[in-house]
């Protein structure tokens, strides 16, 4: 126990001690399986100390490979440096002797690396694979060892998870009375609000996706990998019919799954971009497009199921709206003629297009398409208001709206729904039969008593085509209506099944004038005629703002859109532990009878329709909700009918994790060969990885030896950006650290801890700077910490041992002021320095004082503006206040923050200093590099206000980059770039070399999050080779461990010397306006 202190040695990963105080420091030596054959410029690296010293010397410097977990063995001359490395190919132990000679190769595993070895000073013991050996270097061999170890390995026990916090999916029955939810990769039907909850599809080991309800919605088609690879499956709620597979059709990873309202088909989109139509009834398989540049953007079905509309990106900047004619059954019951439909009713029959055709004309990208519910109209998002917005910062303008919903009207006939006409019916010309919503009614807990049942009655009347009454038997309400199931079962003649959401035996007869036997189909929507001749010219925007749009969908006269409101991108915006996002969107209507949006509910993420149109289900975080369509969503926030809030406790999900690690494997594995940017997986042999880490899954026990697997796996591809992280791990007790944002130590004499640096960084923020240096907290470097909360403090019980738990909170604190030597004026008396000027005033400070102040979660922000300002007083003072500094910690909002905060602040000195050391890259560097190449060509003159330089920010003289090892990703990117675009010298170390990018959308069933490594970049003057390379500097320096330990930079200092020698060559002259032009007069010249 007591205060930990930092080995001075500067940073390093390991360490390991020889004779006579000789020291091996590791840096960057993490574990190379992870990045098999990773050659970037972070690749693990020894410096050596061999008389102790402290003088540091780089060592084995010309080993090309990864080196780890340095181990130095023996006590005389003879002792050896052991280590792993893997330049011959794969990872193994190696040796040298101090001098740095007598390499040597110690084993030789070829399918898996030598990781995480340790020693007991005399033998080395270390893991391939999921083997445990021991190497004795007495005798120059390893054994296996043997474990017989008994245990009852208790994280394979089947357990039981939340459904909430694993929902991957819901979709609405057809009636919008039940719901198909997956979870946990598992699929589970059920009416909305009772009933029993049923499990389609295989136990345990399969993932299930995309599941949703056929037209009959006695089935339910989804995606499994039950045989390795994804493959649709129609699984029927009665557990008595076999579930019927389609093999054999190449439908890739799909993402996107729409049901056809008029038959037995699907399309899907999926991870190649692709279009497909699959028909579940004779097995077959269709691509209907493919995009070379985007994913398809959205789809849709038309309501008589004969048009399905999709987004398709054109190229990078342009999505267009499509559609694709889709032939109903030859079966299909012939549909009434439609008065509207000059052709129908001249007898003729509609001509079809063959082929795509685009019905909008995109100014950037025209997205989500949806059709109306009566085939007039299709509704869609587009990317083209252009409204710009002066930043408030500093000179610029950006479209953070841009978005607005549009519709495309569809015949050439149809008149503009937006203009009032005075034969226009109640409903604006769109069939409504809700009661009329009544904005003041939303919060009015009487205005919920509505009778559900009697308005689903009369719509599902409507549906079915029945003139007659309904008898009050045959409907029952919301939760309870079980005629589509009855009628189904009653068409196939499926027997009842105990448990199955649907009716009782002898339904069918009960209920007999909606099943086969009374030979009566579902009344057949008339068809959707569409008008190609210059449609793209009835293309209006709807009479709303521009905003940032999220979804759009028709439902019977309205429209449903998501907006969201703007954050700032550092704001944080994530779902809370209740489950509520605080990212969610307002979800609004636009009622075309009343011609205005209006409020529908907050929070929400996502919606959907019922394929009727007249139930809403939305997401708001993880919560699930369905109410009618027409409706504004009730108060309350319980579960159940009146709500409308889903109860998805209901749903119990059993984890069998033996069986869901093994699918996890697959699917990771799947990921990387789908997604991995070159299609021959840059030459390794993905099967063979998988058949060789494979049987490692029945030797994991736990969690974690998950994660480690799938890592050691994607490392076989010696590519950047191959991760994984999250799951369901075991939640391990948490209680915070909070901390004081100083640094002190022990002092015997003073009984407490000696306060000798107060970190201070930006006064104004509570959690980027030290409590101590909070205004009227009079605690100052010197000062003694003797008691935390009344708790003494002492040599074993240091402050951060009775800060645990405590960020966040209040806490008082025992000082005693810094004890003065005798006969030193104002200090000798007790006050502190900033006291001494000011005799009159300042209190004498007692010989203990208390001091109350919050403990900081962390002092990492304070601890980074106080490096920066530090490294940045150093650049003013050596240069005069002529060179400027900035620090960009990463590309991605912070460090665009960051990058702002400083260059729009030094871009008047003559020169910048652009330090990228540590960068954790992003996607920004392009913008911050635009700015920087920007030089200046004139200057702006006014009376009162001096020059200014145009254009504006822009800097005069040199610029210098300053960049390290730990600069990857996006920083690798910006510092080639700096200097191929030659803004000026690239000052420090190799960069880190991991350049092929990632998009994190597929998390596996537990909430895992794989990357692969999908967008690969490449440069005009190496091609390829800034992965698993890096850039080097112009100027290498080294930052040795001593310089550390004294406090040197020894980068930042070439750096300066570096901007002056420029700025010296190439002095920064302001041009000579003292002559200024004259606009007098002219003397008029004689006419002579």
């Amino acid at each position: 126990a007591g205060q930990v202190a930092p080995v001075p040695v500067g940073p390093a990963r390991s360490i390991a001690f020889g004779p006579a105080g000789a020291i091996v420091l590791g840096r960057n030596t993490g574990d190379p399986a992870r990045w098999k054959r990773y050659r970037g410029g972070t690749a693990g690296h020894l410096w050596i100390d061999r008389s102790g010293s402290g003088q540091f010397e780089r060592f084995l410097a010309d080993l090309p490979g990864n080196i780890a977990s340095p181990m130095w063995l023996g006590t005389d001359d003879a002792s050896h440096i052991f280590f792993v490395s893997d330049h011959e190919g794969v990872g193994n132990l190696y040796s040298v002797r101090a001098a740095g000679d007598d390499l040597r190769r110690h084993t030789d595993h070829v399918d898996f690396y030598v990781r995480n070895p340790s020693s007991d000073g005399r033998r080395i013991v270390y893991h391939a694979g999921a083997d445990l050996f021991v190497f004795d270097p007495a005798t120059d061999s390893t054994q296996q060892v043997a474990v017989d170890y008994r245990s009852p390995r208790v994280q394979r026990n089947r357990k039981f998870s939340p459904a909430v916090a694993y929902l991957d999916g819901a979709q609405l029955n057809p009636t919008g009375d039940a719901l198909a939810v997956t979870t946990r990769g598992k699929a589970y039907t059920f009416f909305n609000h009772e009933g029993p909850v049923v499990q389609l599809g295989r136990r345990d080991g399969v993932r299930h996706r995309l599941a949703d309800f056929l037209n009959e919605d006695q089935y339910v088609v989804m995606v499994d990998d039950a045989n390795g690879e994804e493959e649709l499956v129609v699984h029927s709620v009665d557990i008595g019919e076999t579930p019927r597979r389609l093999t054999g059709l190449d439908i890739g990873r799909p993402v996107a799954l729409k049901v056809s309202p008029a038959e037995d088909k699907v399309a899907l989109s999926n991870h190649r971009q692709e279009l497909l139509l699959v028909d579940l009834k004779s097995g077959t398989l269709t691509t209907l497009d493919r995009s070379d540049w985007r994913p398809i953007a959205g789809m849709d079905w038309s309501p008589d199921g004969r048009w399905l509309a999709y987004g398709f990106a054109t190229g990078y900047n342009a999505t267009e709206i499509r559609v694709v004619h889709v032939p109903p059954p030859q079966d299909d019951a012939e549909p009434e003629a439609d008065a509207a439909d000059d052709k129908k009713a001249e007898g003729e029959e509609p001509t079809y297009p063959t082929g795509r055709v685009a019905i909008t004309r995109p100014i950037l990208h025209d997205v989500s398409p949806s059709f109306d519910p009566d085939g007039k109209f299709l509704y869609f998002l587009s990317y083209r208001d252009f409204n710009p917005v002066y930043d408030n910062l500093h000179f610029d303008l950006s479209f953070p709206w841009g978005m607005r919903p549009y519709l495309v009207i569809l015949r050439d006939d149809e008149p503009n729904p937006f203009m009032p006409r005075p034969d226009m019916d109640d409903d604006g010309g769109h069939a409504d039969h809700d009661a009329d919503d009544d904005e003041d009614d939303v919060d009015d807990d009487d205005g919920d008593d509505v009778d559900e049942a009697g308005a689903e009655d009369e719509e599902l009347a409507e549906i079915e085509g029945d003139e007659d009454e309904a008898d009050e038997d045959d409907y029952a309400d919301d939760e309870g209506d079980e005629r589509p199931l009855r009628a189904l079962r009653a068409s196939v003649n499926v027997p009842e099944v105990a448990g199955a959401p649907a009716g009782n035996a002898g339904s069918e007869e009960k209920n007999g004038k909606n099943g086969a036997k009374n030979g009566n189909k579902r009344k057949a929507p008339p068809p959707v005629r569409i008008d190609f001749e210059g449609i793209e010219r009835r293309v209006l925007a709807f009479p709303v703002s521009d905003s940032r749009y999220g979804q759009i969908a028709g439902a019977p006269g309205r429209v449903l859109f998501t907006s969201y409101p703007l954050h700032g991108a550092l704001d944080g915006h994530h779902a809370a532990d209740d489950g509520e996002s605080e990212e969610g969107g307002s979800l609004r209507a636009w009622v075309f009878k009343e011609y205005k949006s209006e409020g529908i509910a907050d929070n929400v993420s996502s919606f959907d329709l019922s394929r009727n149109r007249k139930k809403l289900l939305y997401f708001s975080g993880r919560r699930l909700r369905v109410i009618p369509a027409t409706e504004k969503a009730p108060g309350e926030s319980g579960p159940g009918r009146r709500s409308g809030w889903i109860d998805l406790a209901r749903i119990k999900v059993p984890v069998l994790p033996p069986g869901e690690w093994e699918q996890m494997y697959r699917e990771a594995w799947r990921l990387q060969r789908d997604h991995f940017w070159t299609p021959d997986m840059a030459e390794v042999d993905w099967q063979a990885i998988y058949n060789r880490y494979y049987p490692l899954l029945q030797r994991i026990s736990s969690r974690s030896e998950v994660s480690d697997l799938v890592w050691e796996m994607q490392g076989e591809l010696g590519t950047s950006h191959a991760y994984e992280f999250g799951g369901d791990y075991r939640r391990s007790p948490h209680f915070s650290q909070g901390t004081l944002g100083a640094e002190m130590t022990w002092d015997p004499e003073a009984g407490g801890y000696r306060i000798s640096n107060i970190v201070e960084g930006d006064p104004w923020n509570p959690e980027g700077t030290s409590p101590l240096a909070a205004p009227g907290v009079d605690v100052e470097a010197g000062d003694i910490l003797l008691a935390i909360n009344g708790q003494r403090l002492d040599a074993e019980t240091a402050p951060a041992q009775l800060l645990v738990n405590q960020a966040g909170e209040e806490v008082l604190l025992t000082m005693a002021p810094r004890p003065e030597p005798a006969g030193e004026g104002a200090e000798a008396n007790g006050e502190s320095p900033k006291d001494a000027g000011d005799e009159k005033d300042a209190p004498e400070k007692p010989k203990y004082y208390a001091a109350v102040v919050k403990a900081i979660h962390s002092d990492e922000e304070a601890r980074y503006r106080a490096w920066v300002e530090s490294n940045r007083r150093a650049v003013h003072e050596a240069s005069g206040g002529r060179i400027g500094y900035l620090h960009i910690p990463d590309m991605g909002p912070h460090g665009y923050a960051e990058f702002h905060r400083g260059f729009l602040a030094e871009v008047m000195r003559d020169g910048l200093v652009v330090d990228v050391r540590y960068n954790g890259g992003g996607h920004v560097s392009q913008l911050i590099l635009e700015k920087l190449a920007r030089r200046r060509i004139g200057y702006d003159a006014s009376r009162w206000s001096g020059m200014v330089p145009y254009p504006t920010e822009s800097v005069a003289g040199p610029l210098v980059a300053l960049t390290n090892e730990l600069a990857g990703s996006d920083g690798d990117i910006f510092c080639h770039s700096f200097k191929l675009l030659k803004l000026g010298p690239l000052v420090g170390k190799r960069t880190w070399g991991g350049v092929i990018g990632i998009s994190p959308r597929h998390p596996l069933v537990d909430g895992t999050i794989t990357t692969q490594p999908e967008y690969s970049f490449w440069f005009e003057d190496v091609g390829w080779n800034v992965e698993n390379y890096g850039t080097d500097p112009d100027l290498d320096v080294d930052f040795a461990p001593q310089d550390y330990v004294a406090g040197r930079d020894p980068q930042l200092a070439r750096a300066i010397a570096e901007a002056l020698r420029l700025l010296a060559e190439h002095p920064v002259v302001l041009p000579d306006v003292t002559t200024r032009p004259s606009r007098a007069l002219p003397r008029l010249p004689s006419r002579g």
